[in-house]
């Protein structure tokens, strides 16, 4: 293991993480989304009535259409901050611009795949509470975020692969739902998307074509790697991206963010014990299931010591799967994305009543309000 600098050849899996969309069509997508931010509306949940007004028309610039645009930008700004278990519109905000910030596009398709997916769910007629909540809509964000990275390159159908992919995953999580008694988690994500890349097999082609590129791996790196760790649960390679999803998770929850940074430390750290690729890991991908398996810890579980325990060792065995999925997807072609989280997870949430000091929360929410 170096200290200081190592020569490391670089995985498939890295190249593909590390696509850059530094210059992107859809920038003006993102000034028009910011520049309508609500300033004055009432919350989803809020039962103070809209401000009365001219009903005579709804043409667009009416006082109820205008409410009806902010409840909808709401919708999906909530839906943003869901990925990460942040019900909260500040929250939602702080996660937005921060993916902004990272990638634009990625940003952008993440807006589309999540007001997709909350569309779908109003035209189908699913729960409006569970809607307005952002728990129709983040699936469809990470499928945004996915297609910007894995999907097509060439932006139209990187667009319409975005659209379809988001408005199947309220489907799909309403049907698993009615099925199952444990959180949604991502599986529906995971099911869409993987449905779609196992075609394409994004990593097959990247190995083609970049299989002996090598980079210097700085001891820097490694240290920023647990911010690159939960900038990677949207597919982003950004520490700047990660260091504001913390800072979104510290505005809504701090010791959530102590769970989240906590999880995406320890998955690196199994990383470099396991003698994992060091570009694999300085890019983050040891560290987002881990972050992402403690936060849900840290949101469905009263908080206490045995939860703590339960948090970091979760934390440890999503990094250990991820390194066996990451091989064996890897033969397909594919990324594992969020498949150790989803399974390690659920693990973890099924030990609520069965070992002394685990107790479920009657309605999780975070650790500082969890009872």
């Amino acid at each position: 293991m170096s200290t200081s600098m190592a020569m490391t050849r670089l995985s498939a899996a890295s190249v593909v993480y590390r696509r850059a969309h530094s210059h992107s069509p859809f920038l003006w997508f993102l000034r028009r989304l910011s520049s309508s931010l609500p300033t004055g509306a009432p919350a989803p949940n809020s039962d103070e009535p809209p401000a009365p007004g001219n009903r005579k028309q709804d043409d667009g610039t009416s006082p109820s259409s205008a409410l009806l645009q902010s409840v909808e930008l709401d919708v999906s700004t909530r839906s943003v901050g869901q990925v990460i278990f942040l019900n909260s519109l500040d929250s939602g905000r702080v996660v937005f611009v921060s993916l902004a910030l990272g990638d634009p596009t990625l940003a952008a398709l993440a807006a589309l795949g999540t007001a997709t997916a909350n569309t779908t769910s109003k035209i189908i007629g699913l729960d409006e509470k569970t809607r307005k909540d952002g728990l129709w809509g983040y699936n469809g964000a990470l499928i945004g975020c996915a297609m910007s990275v894995f999907g097509p390159t060439y932006l139209p159908l990187m667009v319409v692969s975005t659209l379809f992919g988001a408005a199947a995953t309220p489907v799909l999580s309403a049907s698993l739902r009615g099925a199952i008694s444990i959180p949604q988690w991502t599986w529906s994500f995971n099911i869409v998307t993987l449905t779609s890349l196992i075609r394409t097999r994004p990593l097959m082609q990247s190995e083609d074509a970049e299989d002996v590129v090598s980079v210097p791996v700085a001891a820097g790196d490694i240290v920023m790697s647990p911010l690159k760790g939960m900038s990677q649960i949207f597919v982003a390679d950004s520490a700047v991206t990660g260091a504001g999803l913390l800072a979104a998770t510290y505005l809504y929850s701090p010791k959530l963010a102590a769970h989240a940074f906590g999880g995406s430390v320890t998955g690196s750290l199994v990383g470099l014990l396991l003698g994992a690729d060091l570009p694999d890991i300085c890019i983050g991908l040891w560290g987002y299931n881990s972050a992402l398996t403690s936060m849900a810890v840290g949101t469905f579980y009263v908080h206490s010591n045995r939860t703590v325990v339960l948090s970091a060792s979760g934390a440890a065995a999503s990094a250990f799967l991820f390194g066996t999925m990451q091989t064996l997807f890897g033969e397909f072609g594919v990324p594992c994305l969020t498949l150790p989280f989803c399974s390690i997870a659920t693990g973890c949430y099924l030990l609520g009543g069965h070992i002394p000091g685990l107790k479920l929360a009657a309605e999780p929410h975070s650790p500082e309000k969890n009872a």
